[in-house]
């Protein structure tokens, strides 16, 4: 009877909590899937609305697979748009309007998808105690979700590192004079006519949530649901966010209250690498560098004379054994693989980062990447593609802890010269081992520090106090440009005035 007393006091703690992860990109999904796993550890029933899914989930863990993502984002006439070597050369203002433009197709592919019909087919007086979803979809689809399921407690999430972009979610600010917008390609010390065009792409960036992204998200939820309030209504549901961020490791910026920092929550523990890795970096007696373009940027759509290029200054490094990842099997390579590279469709990337013999990491910058490389002490060659990749990899340089290139035009030799630098320069490794060692140095785990605040939340659903009023505030209001409006209109008209009196 004890026994099943206490079996009982477990189950009735354990909570009904939804997790979406709905942008196509393994790495959106990898950020969120320790804290995903870690809930149904813990006891609490974890449905999972995903566009990746797991063939063998953990107890507690149920899949409903967003089977349609892919397809949408790769296989339609998106997939023009989404050419990650060619990104580096949009502008800022249509990159923009593309992360707007994906999340409406997404919703639209959403709802037409056998996976989220099935989660809004769920009984009627089903309850979601928690809702957690990535923030970078957008707010179509989350409020479809909130709507359906009335009330829920809602935390958004996001693997970004830049607080300014959840700024209609949480009411933070874009501190245009002090952090570049998270597609503008310049240093933390702007120019001033960096700041003038940061400041345009800031201002951009609201005005089109306003204008475009928040009426489509509403002509979208209407078409399932009516009577449904403006997606703007739903960010009452926020109770406190988590960000991927950490003020050691990227620009500072001032965040809201209710924004948890969880910065690196995807970094585990190392596992032991396959069989075929082990025997390879063992092996490297000089040490081995990794070379992986990340989730979504595949090696093998290079084209030949960047692979060619690459493969190149690999072979003019003898010393060292070179593991890259690349899609296609060996016989799609231009040349010949030279006797130091190995080359493999998929890496354990943060098993080989806490390898004791790796060197080295060359990267397209992604933030997981980064962070990953910081955590473990690994300096860094970044070529960033697009997006925040940027940001990550600047602030790298500006650290002393890596070297930037450009993937769109390079030469063998200036890879070469890369790596002799960084790898002939104690100053590269010594630095890197002390941010890594201050990024490390933190109360608990970013994953620890999500959970807590999860069940906080459980705890107390309707605590709504850590959310600012600004997220009620139109971006005109928020930023005063009301009172400066004023403020000017007054100075013209004294200045008219005056002058009228003077003639």
């Amino acid at each position: 009877m004890l026994l099943i007393l206490i079996a009982l006091v477990g189950v009735s703690h354990a909570a009904n909590i939804l997790f979406m992860s709905g942008v196509p990109s393994p790495s959106h999904y990898i950020w969120q899937r320790p804290l995903m796993w870690e809930m149904g550890k813990r006891g609490h029933n974890v449905t999972v609305l995903s566009a990746d899914i797991e063939k063998q989930p953990p107890t507690n863990v149920t899949y409903i697979h967003l089977e349609n993502f892919y397809s949408t984002m790769y296989n339609t006439s998106m997939r023009e748009k989404v050419d990650f070597f060619d990104m580096a050369s949009q502008s800022p203002i249509k990159l923009l309007g593309l992360f707007d433009e994906f999340g409406m197709n997404l919703c639209e592919a959403a709802i037409e998808s056998e996976g989220l019909n099935f989660l809004l087919n769920y009984p009627k007086d089903f309850k979601f105690d928690l809702f957690l979803s990535d923030i970078m979809i957008g707010p179509c689809l989350p409020s479809i979700i909130m709507h359906r399921f009335k009330d829920v407690s809602y935390i958004p999430v996001t693997p970004y590192n830049a607080p300014s972009t959840a700024a209609s979610v949480l009411g933070s600010y874009a501190y245009s004079g002090l952090v570049p917008n998270h597609v503008y390609d310049v240093p933390e010390v702007m120019s001033f006519v960096q700041r003038v065009k940061n400041f345009y792409y800031d201002a951009y960036e609201m005005i089109l949530h306003e204008v475009y992204m928040h009426p489509e998200a509403d002509r979208i939820l209407r078409t399932i649901y009516p009577s449904a309030p403006s997606t703007t209504t739903f960010y009452k549901n926020v109770r406190v966010s988590f960000i991927n961020a950490n003020p050691i490791i990227q620009y500072k910026e001032p965040m809201m209250p209710n924004m948890i920092p969880v910065g690196g929550l995807q970094i585990q523990p190392p596992k032991p690498l396959p069989e075929d890795l082990r025997k390879v970096v063992d092996a490297a007696q000089n040490g081995f560098i990794l070379f992986s373009l990340g989730s979504n940027a595949r090696s093998d759509l290079l084209g030949p004379e960047r692979i060619r290029n690459i493969l190149s200054a690999m072979e003019r490094l003898p010393q060292y054994q070179f593991l890259w990842k690349f899609e296609s099997d060996e016989s799609k390579l231009p040349v010949p693989i030279p006797k130091n590279v190995y080359i493999r469709a998929w890496m354990p990337q943060n098993d080989l980062l806490a390898h004791p013999n790796i060197k080295l990491f060359i990267t397209h910058s992604g933030l997981l990447s980064t962070q990953e490389a910081i955590w473990h002490g690994v300096p860094v060659i970044g070529f960033p593609l697009f997006a925040d990749q940027f940001r990550n990899i600047n602030y790298c340089v500006e650290a002393g802890i890596a070297k930037r290139l450009t993937i769109q035009h390079f030469k063998a030799n200036e890879l070469v010269d890369a790596v002799k630098e960084i790898l002939g320069e104690p100053k590269y490794a010594t630095k890197m081992k002390q941010v890594s060692r201050l990024f490390r140095d933190q109360p608990e785990t970013p994953l620890e520090r999500a959970v807590w605040w999860c069940e906080w939340v459980l705890r107390n659903p309707d605590a709504d106090l850590l959310q600012s009023r600004a997220v009620h505030l139109s971006w005109f209001r928020k930023y005063s440009y009301d009172v400066l409006s004023f403020v000017l209109g007054v100075a013209v008209l004294l200045l008219a005035t005056s002058k009228s009196k003077i003639e």
